[in-house]
């Protein structure tokens, strides 16, 4: 019953964490537009774009045809305008710059150390866990047994502390 509570508490907070945000954000959002309204409105009289706006969606509305020429014939000219400058821009003989790239070698050689070296730890780590289980239950056997010899329980004390160590260190690693 208390986890009910508790979730219901967290959801509670998590929504009116929600609706503070939503009202920060609209809050920034309304002096914005009070500090931009004035000044957009005034170029926007000045030029009379609302109207020229208007104008020029009616136009469209009538000559779809037109319209459609016009984007695409725009658009056609600005791609070839590109294309012809780039071929006027005198090259020297220069491939793109690849010193950017070159330099970042040290840091991808790095990386892949890091890797390698992760994938070692892990291996390590996945061995030392493989050792802890079967000297668990070596000790569990030992330990089972109904009569043991003074040497059997210096055994049993030995791998016990082995075991403790790998414990250890495999805490210490957290994540195998």
């Amino acid at each position: 019953m208390r986890t009910r509570i508790w979730i219901t508490e967290i959801r509670e907070d998590m929504k009116s964490l929600r609706k503070t945000l939503h009202a920060h954000r609209l809050k920034t959002h309304d002096q914005i537009k009070a500090w931009l309204q004035p000044k957009l409105g005034s170029i926007g009289t000045k030029y009379r774009l609302a109207a020229r706006i208007r104008l020029a969606n009616a136009w469209a509305r009538k000559h779809p045809k037109r319209t459609f020429a016009c984007v695409v014939g725009t658009l056609s000219f600005l791609l070839a305008a590109t294309v012809t400058l780039d071929g006027m821009r005198p090259n020297d003989g220069q491939g793109p710059d690849i010193s950017a790239i070159a330099s970042m070698e040290p840091l991808f050689s790095g990386f892949r150390t890091i890797q390698a070296n992760k994938g070692v730890q892990r291996q390590t780590l996945l061995e030392l866990a493989a050792e802890g289980q079967a000297l668990r239950e070596e000790l569990d056997s030992m330990i089972a047994l109904p009569y043991k010899s003074r040497a059997d329980s210096v055994r049993i004390v030995r791998q016990y502390g082995r075991l403790e160590s790998i414990v250890k260190s495999l805490k210490n690693n957290d994540n195998p």
